[in-house]
């Protein structure tokens, strides 16, 4: 949705960080961020509540993160505490990722084989997907043995399927097709 809280407060801080030049360390803060306040959902509880005050707030986002982080991720969570939006700050970084991926000519692309790639298939593949989405591509490796061969390949909303599994799904609907004629 365009114009929901997450894409809201990730397109300003989108034109901040273009304006100063600090993407890819804002990207890198607000993951951070983003992890932090999943691993301590009481954080995000104290900053929404109603009963504590905007003063209150602001005191232990300074105790916390004042210095650990930059001016523009510190003012940044000051907002979102004063806003009671603080439960927002995953998605916030997810489209801030995203939109930065986009500025920086960035995919990231996650491929799923049944063993770990070894490291020269490894150079190989980045190398014929950077050719195909014609960026910089940034590989996400997961492993699923019930595939058994082949790999998927996801990019954004698009996905190439050359597994085996699915290919003997497929031969099997197509044997079955022909003799239910």
């Amino acid at each position: 949705m365009a114009g929901s809280v997450e894409n809201v407060y990730s397109r300003a801080l989108l034109e901040i960080a273009a304006e100063d030049g600090s993407m890819k360390e804002l990207d890198r803060e607000l993951n951070a961020l983003s992890e932090i306040f999943s691993a301590n959902p009481e954080l995000t509880d104290v900053l929404c509540a109603p009963t504590v005050t905007d003063e209150e707030k602001l005191s232990l986002i300074k105790s916390v993160f004042e210095g650990r982080v930059s001016a523009t991720a510190f003012n940044f969570l000051c907002v979102l505490a004063e806003k009671n939006r603080c439960r927002y700050l995953r998605g916030i970084a997810q489209e801030f990722r995203n939109g930065y991926y986009e500025a920086a000519g960035i995919a990231e692309v996650t491929v799923t084989t049944v063993s770990p790639i070894k490291e020269d298939a490894r150079e190989r593949l980045v190398a014929k997907l950077e050719k195909k989405y014609g960026k910089t591509v940034i590989l996400r490796e997961k492993t699923d043995p019930s595939i058994l061969g082949g790999m998927i390949v996801t990019c954004g909303g698009s996905m190439m399927d050359g597994s085996v599994k699915t290919r003997l799904e497929n031969m099997h609907k197509q044997i079955k097709d022909m003799i239910s004629v």
